[in-house]
């Protein structure tokens, strides 16, 4: 992939999962659909989906961006300095 490709897929399945945040965060008061509240303890609803969708499209971006990187010639050492200053930044 270039610099500028994009997986059109993920994209997609990104904007359906934090609009899916935005529901389920923000579901409008006490008359409220179901699916949008989490399950007391044993089942599962949308809600519940919500924050594993967002980790596998976590993982799936980071392995795209890094073996990119990797394919474009930067050394490994670079790409986790890169990250480890990012991460650093984010933190502070």
């Amino acid at each position: 992939m270039t610099a500028r490709e994009r997986l059109t897929s993920l994209d997609v399945f990104r904007g359906i999962t934090i609009a899916g945040m935005i529901m389920v965060n923000n579901h409008g008061g006490k008359c409220v659909y179901p699916p949008l509240e989490h399950a007391e303890w044993h089942g599962l609803t949308l809600a519940d989906m919500i924050f594993p969708f967002f980790m596998f499209i976590m993982g799936v971006a980071l392995t795209l961006s890094f073996s990119n990187r990797v394919e474009r010639g930067i050394e490994k050492k670079e790409i986790i300095r890169g990250i480890l200053k990012r991460s650093a930044l984010l933190f502070l």
